[in-house]
């Protein structure tokens, strides 16, 4: 910014400087004039003498004598000759005027004798005394002539003026320019201090002299350094206090928003949620408490007493003294408290649980109370358990639970001494009704009898559906065994009493029971098992429609003998590696090319070269005697070897019996092996049959996680066929679900099994599953399993089951 020039130093500094230069050229002017004027008036005065002389020599002997007229003759004669003469008047002693030349002033006052007024005249007055002989004869008054001299005067004066003027003006610039030459570090000064006022970083001034200025200079350079020093300072902190404004500012967005998310997450959450302050007030409820507890949603509850809940829940406890104590309340404040359950006289469950709130300091800020309504979630665990534990088809207990019974009688008899008897027996004709009439007349007498058989039982009697159509009753003996005959008697005049008609024709069903006692004829519960399964067949060998105790002089029956000849076949054969594998091929259905293989174990007769025994004839026996285990284990090491050799062959899917969930180890062991085989985990499939994982779901969780934690995929087999309910798939975590055979069958003809199918592939798309559908035996059922959109299909219209399968290289050409 540039200062105004009345406002400049340096203005202000010449312009003094050049008034007294003025003032001194003004009086040196006056001074000259004077002297100029001076010198000329003396110079004039000489000039005067001689005119003086030569008119008092002419003109003083007329005068004397009186010769008036020779005395005007001269007079006109020196005025003529003497151009410096402007008038020449001559008085005679008397001072009487005698002569006069040129035009005189007629009064004495207007004869200018002042010389300075005559310049201005032009014209300069004097008189003078005219002597003879040094009398004075008469007076001379003369005007001379001023025109020379004052042209004279105004050339000096005007010289002296324009050399004044030029002086002055040389002398004024000289003066300038040295003012402004010595002032220029206090412009500079003067604009460096703008700059700081202007908030600008002040230039460093160049301390040229050590005088006044450059000390000034040397002080605004120093206090220039502080101030870029204090300004740098300052800008640093401005930065910074800036960034932490910004930080803080995103700081504060980002802690809004993630208190939204926070809230809007608490908001949606089914857990009913309430933080109390230190003093036991509301700090915050999401929405799920305030439905939960049956609250208005209008009531503004912040801030309000946490004991006011209670009073506006419409709630009522089923036990108001017992839930009183604990709801919203907690002996040690600064421990996390107990699960409280709260039952509600309406039938729901609530699940209570407090957590301490701390700051980073530790101090207690307050107290998060999490409330559960779990009613659904224990409705469907008592399903689930019931569905677990329950024949789907007729309600009784499964083959699982009336394990678990005998398991728990035997404990109960060897604690207390009780005796119990097994009631063992199966339908005499139900293989023709099933043959004859169909499988869903075969169903309707399994439920009408179970039915009966349920009216006839005690109440603490255990009555269980072992499988096809073999029931067991497990029953305490209070004191002989006269009320066990009684009851099998009851067991067989009840299913023999049920009438039948099927297609116009009555049917009579009738029923063979074997009974067992422990631990007066066994001592375990397999023993137990074998006895009344051999005394069911000594009751069908008396003619059937009967019951039979166990006698141990029977004990040779072909049936007895059936049964413990299997069991030693099948140690047998895994003594002496009888067991082979057969592979079965499983393709897509939108291609039909080959997805991956199954093996299905088979057994050697040992005594009959060639002949093999099929799975059904020897894997329930394996079963019950526990041997499954050994023959899983086989057929995985074999399969496994397998994919070991031919890493470039499919996947291959191995069967798991249920009773492998009893060996928490064997995941573990397969993942050793297929580490030790290097064989990808993937290429490994294992089955698992729905009714076995059904039947003890958390086992079956645990064993399905270590399989994926080993990097299997697992497959539930016999999807559909023993439950009534899908809602175990959300705790039963399996990739494939292999559809049961007996809705695949017929299928074309068979609408009733094609909506069940269509229900089952909605769920498992729902649930992101791949299915396969077995025993696939004809075109028709193929071309409408693609129609329904199934994923993988198996069977003997697409493969048979062999030794030697295609994809399978072979090893001695390998």
């Amino acid at each position: 910014m540039k200062t105004p020039l009345s406002r400049s130093l340096s203005l202000r500094i010449l312009l003094p400087v050049l008034g007294v230069q003025l003032l001194v050229f003004t009086l040196g002017g006056l001074l000259l004039d004077r002297a100029m004027k001076g010198y000329a008036q003396a110079h004039f005065q000489q000039h005067l003498a001689p005119l003086e002389a030569l008119i008092n020599t002419t003109l003083a002997p007329p005068l004397f004598s009186e010769d008036i007229g020779a005395l005007k003759q001269r007079t006109l004669e020196i005025v003529d000759r003497t151009p410096l003469l402007a008038w020449l008047v001559v008085d005679d002693a008397d001072d009487r005027p005698v002569a006069r030349a040129g035009p005189a002033p007629d009064r004495e006052q207007d004869r200018t004798r002042d010389l300075g007024q005559a310049l201005a005249a032009g014209v300069y007055h004097t008189d003078f005394p005219v002597t003879l002989a040094g009398e004075e004869v008469g007076h001379a008054h003369i005007g001379v002539r001023l025109d020379t001299l004052r042209d004279y005067l105004a050339r000096q004066e005007r010289t002296l003026a324009g050399i004044g003027l030029a002086t002055l003006a040389a002398t004024g610039l000289l003066t300038g320019l040295l003012v402004w030459w010595r002032t220029r570090q206090l412009r500079e000064l003067g604009e460096a201090a703008e700059a700081v006022t202007r908030g600008e970083m002040p230039p460093r001034l160049a301390a040229r002299h050590g005088d006044e200025i450059g000390q000034l200079a040397r002080s605004f350079n120093e206090m220039a350094g502080a101030i870029e020093d204090r300004t740098r300072a300052y800008e640093h902190e401005r930065r910074q206090l800036q960034a932490s404004e910004a930080r803080q500012q995103e700081l504060l967005v980002q802690s809004q928003r993630q208190q939204a998310r926070f809230r809007a997450l608490l908001s949606a959450m089914n857990l009913g949620i309430l933080f109390e302050t230190p003093d036991r007030r509301i700090e915050y409820v999401n929405p799920a408490f305030v439905e939960m507890w049956a609250l208005d949603p209008e009531l503004d509850l912040v801030g309000r007493p946490v004991a006011e809940v209670l009073e506006h829940s419409r709630h009522v406890f089923s036990r108001p003294m017992h839930s009183s104590r604990h709801v919203l309340q907690v002996e040690h404040t600064h421990e996390i408290s107990e699960q409280f359950e709260i039952q509600l006289a309406d039938g729901r469950i609530l699940t209570q649980v407090s957590y301490p709130v701390h700051d980073e300091e530790t101090r207690a800020i307050g107290r998060l109370w999490l409330y559960e309504d779990v009613t659904n979630e224990r409705q469907t665990a008592e399903q689930l358990i019931y569905l677990a534990e329950r024949d789907s088809l007729t309600g009784l207990y499964n083959r699982h639970r009336f394990q678990l019974e005998m398991e728990r009688m035997i404990g109960m008899s060897q604690r207390f001494g009780h005796r119990f008897a097994l009631l063992y027996f199966d339908l005499d004709e139900f293989k023709f009704v099933n043959d004859t009439y169909g499988h869903r007349e075969g169903d309707t007498v399994l439920t009408r009898i179970a039915g009966e058989l349920g009216q006839v039982v005690r109440k603490n009697d255990v009555l269980a559906r072992l499988g096809g159509d073999e029931f067991a009753v497990v029953t305490l003996i209070d004191s002989d065994l006269e009320e066990v005959y009684q009851l099998a008697q009851r067991i067989v005049g009840a299913v023999a009493r049920i009438p039948f008609r099927f297609r116009n024709q009555n049917i009579r069903i009738t029923t063979s029971v074997g009974i067992s006692i422990y631990p007066d004829l066994a001592a375990d519960i397999e023993t137990l098992v074998a006895q009344a399964d051999a005394a069911m067949y000594q009751a069908k060998a008396q003619g059937k429609n009967t019951w039979s105790m166990y006698d141990r002089e029977r004990d040779a029956t072909s049936t007895m003998m059936a049964h413990m000849t299997w069991a030693q076949r099948i140690e047998h054969g895994l003594e002496n590696d009888l067991f082979e594998l057969h592979f079965q091929g499983v393709y897509r259905v939108s291609d039909r090319s080959l997805r991956h293989l199954e093996a299905l174990v088979r057994l050697s007769d040992a005594d009959t070269p060639g002949k093999l025994y099929m799975p059904g004839q020897f894997i329930p026996i394996a079963e019950k005697s526990g041997k499954i285990l050994a023959i899983d284990q086989w057929v995985l090491r074999q399969v496994i070897a397998l994919l070991a050799r031919h890493p470039e062959m499919p996947p291959v899917a191995v069967n798991i019996s249920g009773r492998s969930f009893d060996d928490p180890s064997l995941p573990q062991r397969i993942r050793q092996w297929l580490s030790e085989g290097g064989v990808d985990p993937g290429r490994l499939l294992v089955e698992l049959t729905e009714t076995a994982a059904v039947s003890d779901i958390q086992d079956a969780q645990r064993f399905i996680e270590a399989l994926h934690q080993a990097g299997c995929t697992v497959c539930l087999d016999d999807f559909g066929a023993g439950f009534s309910s899908f809602a175990y798939l959300k705790h039963i975590a399996a990739d494939v679900l292999k559809i049961d055979g007996q809705f695949i069958h017929d299928l074309p003809n068979n609408p009733e099994n094609q909506i069940f199918l269509r229900a089952m592939l909605d769920v498992a798309t729902g649930l992101h599953k791949t299915t396969v559908a077995e025993f696939v035996d004809s075109e028709a059922v193929f071309d409408m399993l693609g129609d329904f959109g199934i994923d993988l299909a198996q069977g003997y219209y697409l493969d048979k089951p062999r030794p030697d399968h295609p994809a399978i290289p072979d090893d001695a050409g390998s």
